[in-house]
């Protein structure tokens, strides 16, 4: 958990979850287009993405008043993975700092599987 700093003077503080670090980048996740999953692989599903069923592909490391981010996913096959990373690393920033005032320290993307359309049946 990170104490953020107060800009008020008093008593008291405000005190970050690890699990609201994680809620908040997963958010920041939804708008990508060309994440096929969150996790190890092709067998992640995207309900990951679409609900609050777990955190599977993201793990937050809160020190101080900062955080380190990394994140494992798939990309779907004809979506660029260095512009599907980038645009995730950039989005998962901008939300956790606008979000929660902690800093961020990095964003890293393991890019772990490529998933290929399904071949329609004949």
């Amino acid at each position: 958990m990170a104490e953020v700093p107060s800009t008020e003077m008093g008593d008291g503080g405000v005190t970050i979850a690890d699990g609201v670090v994680t809620k908040v980048a997963l958010e920041a996740l939804k708008g990508i287009d060309g994440i096929a999953a969150l996790g190890g692989g092709s067998g992640g599903v995207l309900s990951s993405l679409m609900g609050d069923k777990g955190s599977s592909g993201i793990s937050v490391d809160v020190r101080e008043s900062s955080v380190e981010i990394d994140i494992s996913m798939a990309v779907k096959y004809g979506f660029s993975v260095p512009t599907v990373a980038e645009s995730s690393r950039a989005s998962v920033k901008e939300k956790v700092e606008g979000t929660t005032g902690l800093k961020v320290r990095a964003v890293n993307v393991l890019v772990t599987d490529i998933v290929f359309p399904e071949e329609s049946p004949a």
